[in-house]
């Protein structure tokens, strides 16, 4: 076939003169010599040979001319695809024909196609360091659906040819639609706007269309304060939503240290234009300056930041927040922290909100009072911190009748008799100028020669720290020429003005035990959540053990989970006998809590909540002598169905199941009338009076208690004639509607759970829960309380009854417990009932670990002060292990991506040193760096961490400590 094409090399001109060139040759010659050789021709004389200057300039070119062009293309009117030979591979990726600033890319090329790179490009990011490595580069696609009414059907009919030999032109046609795949061979490449296969579709790029959402989205904040500056909520969303802005096109959602601080100055603009627009509103100036005082924190230098502290409260001195936040700033700054400065501060903001028009609140007066004597706590002064609060306890709840003046209360205090809480004491108005005052502590160790300086050191000044715990007085043999140990009228009468005449005595009493860091009273106060939630209140971590089989019960698992100090939850009396009542933190003798709580119970003018919380603290420390008190209680006040409902309780929590059913229905019985359930704590006692048999498995005894409301059960003859079931319904329907009519809340959620038990006892578990969600869609109708306590009261009752039934039931299906708790955790993220239940029925699967999923997206908000959730993903990352799929590294990145305000609690950084042994000073620095007044915390480089900082480092820190002004018992000379 080839030889029959004419080959132009066969052709031989007769031997004559050459002729002239034609003038399309000649224009090419012209069009490949450059501009330097057409310069050169001039300058020289012409060549007397012209063909052999032809043949030379041939030769250096890099190219010629082919005049004899491809017979492939007279034959098929094309290239022949099959006869283009690939190019070849040599030195080091570079092609023949191009420049030598072009090479094959190794990695991008294959067998049907070649990708050509620049030589000198900068050189590729490595897959697993890539930031945009887990970014697809590819569309997703989409089947096409066909039409029902689609008429074409013989579109997929393959003719199959008869003939044994196919005609030229067939074969043409079978080549160029079998042509599936292009490569470098080919001609014709893909059309990028179309898939590979037919029967697919582009989908919509989701990041492109998530980021233009965002971009709009911002157009529309940034529309909406221009046109209403005055709306505050619109400034705030358009702050809030400059951290999307800067993920775009971000593979990861963690901002880097140096994005936060660009994130921070864009909001600090966006405040500051906001305050400019704003208008005269003072609660909407408030708002902003509060947002920019916080993000100021990250971008601006610390001196920066206290002028604009001075003058933003120079213009709003009655701000209890901005006094709030300026404190945790002062607090928290290392390079100018001295203590008594601090405490100045705290004395000046009391005064200022005092002076305003509004005055101040006895919640936020003891919120301040609670911050300053925390304060001196942990600084060492640990005397006068116990001193403040023994005397207002003496001043305002126990004090004398007639006189009553602050010189009385100063003749009382210099006598040294014995204070509320030491033994023998009696209270202001019982004591008496004979009273002999309590024995002094014993005496403390000499220094041992033998011993390091700083070795010496660390044990004089931990014994110290202990003995010398409760305030002195002057008849006390130890540590007399100590002048923070002895504490005079003077040194507490400062602190007695925070607190005003008509502030309720459980306020008092409250405030005390936050300050012991004891479970909260169960009753719900607006400032309860605020104090318990503040981070500087919060002073120790109780880590617990992780070897916990995971094939143990549910209620074990559940228990593992929620075994840990830093709770979040409602409190309510059920609960308070549920808690540890530890006193490591604040390290008072239980004795002394005790002897504190029996002084202020036994007054009859106190509420019945303070011998009930005396109950609750003794079962834990006093398990014997908690009868005792409950008689003694009980015959004080023999009417008290609360007090016979706590009594009961430690009977439960005792063991004593037998003993609380009688106590349950006796106080039950004693109630006259057909309502009964409608006497105060009537249904309190008639709830636990159920769930004491629900907790022994004894579902039919719990069944008919549940229709008995006044203790007794019903005969035989009853049970088998007289429907039952009905009426109890209709009586717990009707107290609910009545106590939502009246808001109270408290008894709702009582007898919806009461409600719920019938239905499950009756009917099973789906009626069981039309209760729970009728009484949700209630709160969700009101506003106010869709996010309220009582709400959340409620997700806690429903979540105890989803625990019983996991326990009880034969079959549990997990995704009945998961679907009713994750939109609670939506709304209460850091309420560990519900974290632990929930991370209790997840446990059995592991590969889709839902958790840390609900953890990431739930709680760790930036503006949540509560760390109650933060410690429960720590808590948690810890109790999986690194067989179930968590390490070490995932603990430290729990802790390294908490991002609170101030991190003023000293306990997470306790745990951090705890669990980073290969990393203690960097922890403790960091540590330090936000806790400078915290003595307890430095001393961790001498006791648990001795054997890590060296001498130079010890005599450092020791001089850091002088100079916060932190109280030192042992002085050294370094």
């Amino acid at each position: 076939m080839a030889s029959n094409v004419p080959k132009f090399a066969s052709f031989r001109p007769k031997p004559k003169a050459a002729p002239e060139p034609s003038k399309e040759g000649q224009q090419r010659e012209k069009v490949g010599r450059s501009s330097k050789e057409k310069a050169s021709s001039r300058r020289t004389s012409p060549s007397p040979d012209k063909s052999t200057r032809e043949q030379e300039s041939n030769k250096n070119r890099p190219y010629f001319s082919d005049r004899r062009g491809d017979p492939d293309v007279l034959r098929y009117g094309t290239m022949n695809r099959y006869d283009i030979p690939p190019y070849r591979r040599f030195g080091h990726g570079f092609i023949l024909g191009l420049p030598k600033n072009q090479k094959i890319d190794r990695a991008e090329s294959t067998d049907r196609k070649i990708v050509v790179t620049p030589a000198t490009r900068r050189r590729q990011e490595r897959l697993l360091t890539d930031k945009r490595a887990n970014k697809s580069s590819g569309r997703a696609l989409r089947l096409v659906k066909t039409g029902q009414d689609d008429r074409n059907l013989d579109q997929d009919f393959v003719l199959f040819s008869t003939n044994i030999k196919r005609k030229r032109d067939d074969s043409e046609n079978e080549d160029e639609e079998v042509e599936a795949e292009a490569d470098y061979r080919g001609i014709d490449g893909p059309k990028s706007n179309e898939p590979v296969d037919p029967d697919t579709q582009y989908e919509s790029d989701p990041e492109v269309v998530v980021d233009t959402e965002v971009i709009r989205e911002n157009s529309q904040l940034a529309r909406h304060t221009k046109e209403t500056p005055e709306d505050v909520q619109g400034w705030l969303a358009l702050v809030k939503h400059q951290e999307a802005m800067l993920k775009l096109e971000r593979p990861s959602t963690q901002l880097t240290v140096s994005d936060k601080a660009h994130l921070a100055d864009i909001r600090i603009s966006t405040y500051e234009e906001a305050l400019k627009r704003i208008g005269p509103d003072e609660k909407s100036q408030l708002k902003l300056y509060q947002g920019l005082l916080k993000e100021a924190e990250r971008a601006w230098d610390g001196a920066k930041l206290a002028r604009k502290w001075k003058d933003v409260l120079a213009k709003h001195p009655q701000s209890m927040d901005l006094w709030m936040l300026y404190l945790d700033f002062v607090q928290s700054r290392f390079t100018s922290f001295k203590y008594e400065e601090c405490r100045a501060i705290f004395f000046k903001g009391v005064e200022s909100l005092r002076a305003t028009k509004t005055g101040i609140s006895p919640e936020q007066s003891l919120h301040l009072l609670l911050r300053l004597t925390s304060m001196a706590h942990d600084a060492g002064y640990q005397e006068v911190g116990l001193a403040v609060w023994q005397a207002l306890f003496e001043h305002h709840l126990l004090r004398a009748e007639t006189g009553s003046d602050l010189k009385a209360f100063e003749e009382f205090w210099e006598s040294e008799v014995p204070r509320i809480g030491e033994p023998e004491a009696k209270g202001w108005k019982h004591s008496s100028t004979d009273d002999a005052p309590p024995r002094g502590p014993p005496s403390l160790r000499d220094r041992e020669a033998a011993d390091a300086v700083f070795e010496d050191f660390r044990k004089r000044e931990v014994e110290a720290t202990s003995v010398l715990r409760y305030p002195g007085r002057t008849s006390d043999d130890v540590a007399e020429d100590d002048a923070f140990h002895t504490i005079f009228f003077s040194d507490v009468e400062p602190y007695l003005t925070f607190v005003t005449p008509e502030t309720p005595a459980t306020l008092i009493i409250e405030a005390f035990l936050c300050f012991c860091g004891l479970p909260p009273l169960p009753h719900r106060i607006p400032q309860q959540r605020t104090w318990w939630s503040d981070p500087f209140l919060q002073r120790h971590w109780h880590s617990t053990s992780s070897d916990i089989d995971d094939s143990m019960e549910f209620i074990k698992s559940i228990k593992r989970f929620s075994n840990y100090s830093a709770k979040s939850f409602q409190m309510t009396t059920e609960l308070l006998f549920e808690q540890s009542f530890s006193l490591d933190g604040i390290r008072l003798d239980a004795d002394f809590i005790r002897r504190l709580l029996k002084l202020l119970a036994s007054d009859p003018v106190s509420e019945d909540i303070i011998g009930e919380y005396l109950l609750a603290f003794e079962s834990k420390h006093f398990p014997s002598e908690a009868f005792k008190t409950a008689k003694r209680l009980l015959k004080a006040r023999p009417s008290s169905l609360r007090l016979y409902n706590a009594y009961g309780l430690v009977e439960s929590r005792l063991g004593n199941s037998a003993k609380a059913d009688q106590v349950f229905s006796m106080a039950l019985s004693m109630q006259q009338g057909d309502n009964v359930l409608s006497t105060p704590w009537s249904l309190e006692l008639f709830n636990n009076w159920v769930w004491e048999a629900l907790r022994r498995g004894e579902h039919e005894e719990a069944l008919w208690r549940l229709v008995s409301p006044k203790g007794n059960l019903p005969s035989e003859e009853f049970r088998n004639s007289c429907p039952w079931a009905e009426p109890a319904h209709r009586t717990l329907s009707q107290i609910t509607e009545h106590a939502l009519l009246n808001h109270d809340y408290p008894t709702a959620i009582i007898c919806t759970s009461l409600n719920s038990l019938l239905n499950y006892l009756t009917n099973g578990l789906s009626p069981a829960l039309y209760p729970y969600a009728h009484l949700s869609d209630y709160f969700g109708s009101h506003r106010h309380l869709h996010t309220s306590p009582f709400e959340e009261l409620r997700a806690q009752s429903l979540s105890a009854f989803l625990t019983h039934h996991a326990i009880h039931a034969p079959i549990v299906k997990p995704a009945l417990i998961r679907t009713s708790l994750e939109p609670l955790i939506d709304v209460f993220p850091a309420n560990t009932i519900l974290l632990s239940l929930y991370a209790a029925n997840e446990v059995r699967f592991a590969i889709d670990d839902r958790v840390r999923r609900v953890l990431d997206q739930s709680f760790l908000q930036p503006d949540e002060r509560s760390i109650a959730g933060w410690a429960f993903a720590i808590h948690y990352e810890t109790l999986k292990g690194e067989m179930a799929g968590s390490t070490s590294h995932s603990q430290q990145q729990r802790h390294a991506n908490k991002k609170p305000r101030r991190d003023g609690k000293k306990s997470k950084w306790e745990m951090r040193i705890e669990e980073a042994e290969q990393r203690v000073k960097e922890t403790f620095y960091a540590g330090l760096r936000n806790l400078p007044w915290c003595k307890e915390f430095v001393m961790f480089a001498f006791t648990d961490a001795g054997d890590v900082f060296g001498e130079e480092e010890k005599g450092s820190l020791y001089r850091v400590m002088q100079e916060k002004e932190l109280r030192l018992y042992v002085e050294l000379d370094v």
